[in-house]
């Protein structure tokens, strides 16, 4: 495929040197692409650049097109300036590079600015789509203090948001369809668009065609671009973007910089191919388990090391380090948020509830303030001229906080907007840095209250938008046609900026709840969800029903067929599940029956729901259970159920060499295909043998002090009567030692038999051979390994050790034990629920089960996505978020009453050179770091305190 890249060329030489070793660094399909400019520089060292690049490529540059040369004052820091006279002199010169294409027989023409710094296989992707218009996408702030936008757009000049033909939106609903727009191009993949440009493939079909860049003499659009966009749209060519490869857009001076640490760091890459994380530092984490800290020795070649990331994964990390932002962090993307970046305030930023009141005493008023008042620090409310005493409730429940109480004597709802100033002028009145815009039947969920604060001290944005769940009853909400606020981001939250001009929509009904250009301040989104009860009897439903027939009989502010449908006998509703509060079993039933039947996957449904077009929401586990949403797209023709929720929602995650990762995308859950054909037994003994054991003793020390004395700490905190200890996977014996030392009665069982002679030389503990199967259940190589031991002992010392050793063998295990530790073993078992379901036979009443795994959620899975350590392990069987296992546990009869994850420092250094969005930290940025990443449950390490229900 022969490849024409052309640009027109007026720009400054720094800039000019990163666009051209971008574009030397390209990789092409088959047949190497001739480049064409247009000679436009005013500056003579921008010219010889392209005379330099010419030489370092002989043949392969055409001999310069020459512009008019005239100086032109373009741009500045803030912004640039492009008068008509300008863009249609630049229309001209990509035309001139059109005809050239057609005359020599080009298959494509590829037009990109001069001031972009690509991604090596952007060329190369473009040309994979197969389209005949094809973009690749990059970000810019136009504005100095403005979000960051994409140069592709829906419609019209520059609209971000879906419209269907004679729809009205509001500017909450066209705010909320922008949020969906923006979130999408976050995440890779190939969208169709309304307008393009700046970047862009044109095959060649779509130049004979007669597309070209020259002006509409009938349309009044700026720019160039958007000329050519409606030229494609009449000749039938639709356009697209790619985001798999976003280039970094050189707009302002600082940009430049970050192009020229991207570009050296990637030299980097190129030249010195810097190691990677080595197996063993990212293994688990366990003192007993057979998996901690494996060294490369330990595998054979039945067991391959994880693979290296490739190379253009590095590239791509470097990209999203230097051209990441605070705009958007999309709930499909994994990373740090915004709040790792920066060091908090000493103090909480004043966080002011707003709200109004009318006749909400006998509703969710009480509910609604008394979740509030956890993390408020003042309150405006505005009492519209209630017949009962919400606001005498208002001041009772928030007592003790800062209440601005404000009473209007007859009500002014039906002229909403003016209510809604009023509101405004009475908060700014009390000096607020944060508002929190809620309406009286508005609440988040519950873990909001111990995030809040972290998400306001660390963020850059000024607007945070959120999810609002319409509830139909007490324990589901609404989702269908009519009814899909959840799917998309609204403001409800802002910090106030003086000398802004807000302005307000001005229509008396729906005209939003804060004013309507909030969104043009830096904005970001939140996974925090908003439950809102404004429709959750049937009372309420028909009161609103009427309200709205009376203040807007024509649907004139709002959506007739939603008015209509608010009293749907049988609507379509899902189970709503706290994040916090998982066991909705107990549950009281709706109303009704819900049109939507509601079985065990339900519950498993946690409600982040991905932002789409489709009818039916795709639903993953709220926290950041994302890579498996990233792979989703590889293979969607699986079928396989589920191990945990037994939905059929399943997909490949990952393929690797030997072995396959499914992901399922009702509770997230990531686990090996063919895990009801794996026996764990044969794969123990082909890994912990006599080299695993050779690398536990080389780390004796951090092994005991980091977590056998961690797992002594966590049973002197929930189980401080000291009974019996059962350790199932006792590794090389530090636990169990320690235990012993600290005065339990402690047994440990150990399949390894290297394992359990060092033990028993180290530390002079004895522990059960065998895998546990509600008894000790010894197969074949340990059986005969036994009676080794066994014929060895008669020799050495007359049969006395050996019949010690026979009855030790004969133990019971059918004692009930105070505790049962499981240091990361849970995630090599086959059939979690069956091993955990024996183990509760097996405590006391109140016994406690101690549980450690790796973390699918983990700040090592984000720096590493699919290639991560924690992944490529083929012993691990089963991938647990907290959710996950907090399901897994509600499935075998036990309950959490402690849940939380451990980040050590080791390590972290090497962590933070793969993780795309970081670089070297300070100390004090590294302990803050370790901080959050256990406070947000993003720590390698999973661990678990559970009882019997």
């Amino acid at each position: 495929m022969r490849i024409l890249i052309g640009s027109p060329v007026h720009q400054k030489p720094e800039i000019l040197s990163l666009f051209l070793q971008a574009l030397e660094r390209l990789e092409t399909p088959d047949v190497l692409p001739d480049y064409l400019f247009v000679d436009d520089n005013d500056n003579p060292i921008s010219s010889q650049w392209l005379v330099d690049f010419s030489n370092r490529l002989p043949g392969r540059v055409l001999p310069l097109l020459t512009g008019s040369q005239q100086v032109e004052n373009r741009s500045d820091e803030h912004t640039h300036y492009w008068p008509p006279g300008l863009v249609w002199k630049v229309a001209g010169f990509k035309n001139r590079l059109i005809e050239y294409a057609l005359q020599h027989n080009y298959d494509a023409l590829f037009l990109v600015d001069s001031d972009l710094v690509l991604h090596s296989r952007t060329l190369c992707r473009l040309v994979e789509t197969e389209k005949d218009i094809v973009s690749e996408i990059f970000w810019t702030r136009w504005q100095p203090e403005g979000p960051l936008l994409p140069q592709v757009w829906v419609s019209d000049e520059y609209n971000l948001f879906h419209r269907e033909d004679g729809e009205v939106l509001s500017a909450e609903e066209r705010a909320q369809r922008e949020l969906h727009f923006i979130h999408q191009l976050h995440v890779p993949g190939l969208y169709e668009v309304g307008g393009l440009g700046a970047c862009t493939l044109i095959r060649r079909r779509a130049l004979e065609a007669g597309i070209h860049f020259g002006k509409i003499k009938n349309v009044s659009y700026w720019g160039e671009d958007r000329h050519f966009c409606i030229r494609a749209a009449a000749y039938g060519f639709p356009l697209f973007v790619d985001t798999h490869y976003p280039a970094m857009h050189l707009y302002r001076e600082a940009d430049r910089m970050k192009a020229e640490q991207l570009l050296f760091t990637l030299k980097y890459f190129t030249s010195n191919h810097p190691e990677q994380v080595t197996h063993a530092e990212h293994s688990d984490t366990s003192p007993s388990s057979p998996a901690f800290n494996r060294s490369a020795s330990s595998r054979t070649s039945k067991f391959p090391e994880p693979p290296v990331i490739p190379d253009h994964l590095h590239e791509t990390a470097v990209f999203a380090k230097y051209t990441a932002d605070s705009f958007v962090v999309p709930p499909t993307f994994t990373g740090p948020r915004q709040s790792e970046l920066y060091t908090p305030p000493v103090s909480n930023p004043k966080l002011t509830l707003t709200m109004t009141v009318y006749n909400e005493a006998d509703h969710k008023l009480t509910d609604v303030l008394l979740s509030h008042r956890e993390y408020i620090d003042e309150a405006v409310i505005i009492d519209d001229g209630s017949h009962d005493d919400s606001g005498e409730l208002c001041r009772e429940i928030l007592q003790g906080i800062s209440l601005r109480l404000i009473r209007n004597e007859t009500p002014s709802f039906t002229n909403e907007v003016e209510l809604r100033k009023q509101q405004w002028r009475e908060t700014l009145a009390s000096s607020p840095e944060w508002i929190l815009s809620m309406d009286a039947d508005e609440m988040f969920e519950s873990r909001f209250a111990q995030g809040v604060h972290s998400l306001l001290a660390g963020t850059t944005a000024d607007t945070i938008c959120f999810r609002l769940f319409d509830m139909w009853s007490s324990t589901h909400y609404r989702d269908d046609e009519y009814w899909q606020a959840h799917r998309y981001y609204r403001p409800f939250l802002i910090r106030y900026k003086e000398g802004f001009p807000y302005k307000w929509k001005e229509q008396s009904l729906h005209c939003g709840r804060l004013p309507e250009n909030v969104l043009d301040l830096p904005t970001e989104i939140s996974n925090y969800r908003i439950q809102h009860w404004g429709w959750y009897t049937p009372a309420i439903r028909m009161a609103k029903f009427e309200r709205y027939q009376l203040l807007d009989p024509s649907a004139r502010y709002g959506w007739k067929e939603q008015y209509e449908s608010i009293l749907d006998s049988n609507p379509r509703l899902t189970l709503w599940v706290d994040q916090d509060n998982k066991n909705t079993e107990k549950e009281p039933t709706p109303e009704y029956e819900p049109a939507h039947q509601v079985d065990d996957s339900d519950v498993a449904k946690v409600a982040s729901v991905q932002v789409m077009n489709k009818p039916e929401p795709q639903i993953k586990s709220e926290t950041k259970d994302t890579f498996y949403a990233t792979e989703k797209g590889k293979g969607a023709e699986q079928s396989v159920k589920c191990k945990l929720c037994g939905s059929s929602d399943t997909v490949v995650f990952h393929d690797y060499q030997r072995f396959t990762l499914m992901g399922c995308g009702s509770c997230g859950l990531v686990f090996r295909k063919d895990v009801d054909h794996i026996q764990s037994e044969e794969m123990i003994a082909e890994i912990y043998n006599a080299n695993w054991v050779a690398m536990r003793d080389s780390a004796a020390a951090s092994t005991y002090g980091d977590h056998a004395l961690f797992g002594l700490m966590l049973l002197d905190m929930f189980s401080p009567r000291k009974g019996k200890l059962l350790e199932i996977g006792s590794g090389t014996g530090e636990f169990i030692h320690a235990a012993l030392q600290a005065g339990w009665n402690a047994v440990g069982i150990e399949p390894s038999s290297d394992s359990r002679a060092y033990a028993k030389s180290k530390y002079e503990v004895d522990l059960l051979p065998g895998y546990w199967n509600g008894e000790t259940e010894l197969d074949a190589q340990t059986q005969q390994s036994v009676e080794v031991e066994i014929h060895q002992a008669h020799e050495a010392q007359e049969g006395i050790e050996a019949e010690s050793l026979e009855e030790e063998l004969d133990l019971s295990l059918e004692h009930q034990y105070e505790a049962i530790a499981c240091w990361h073993v849970l995630e090599h078992i086959a059939d979690p629920v069956a091993f955990l379901t024996d183990l509760c036979e097996q405590l006391q009443p109140d016994g406690t089960l101690y549980i450690t795994v790796p973390n699918k959620n983990s700040f090592t899975n984000e720096a590493y996505g699919v290639h991560s350590p924690l992944f490529t392990e083929e012993d691990h069987l089963y991938h647990y978020s907290d959710h996950t296992l907090t399901l897994l546990l509600e499935k075998s009869g036990l309950r959490p009453v402690a849940l939380f994850t451990r980040q050590l420092p080791a390590g972290l250094d090497a962590l933070l050179q793969a993780h795309p969005l970081y670089d070297e930290l300070a100390f004090t940025e590294q302990m803050g770091l370790l901080a959050k990443l256990q406070g947000e449950k993003r720590g390698h390490e999973l661990c678990c305190v559970a009882r019997v229900i």
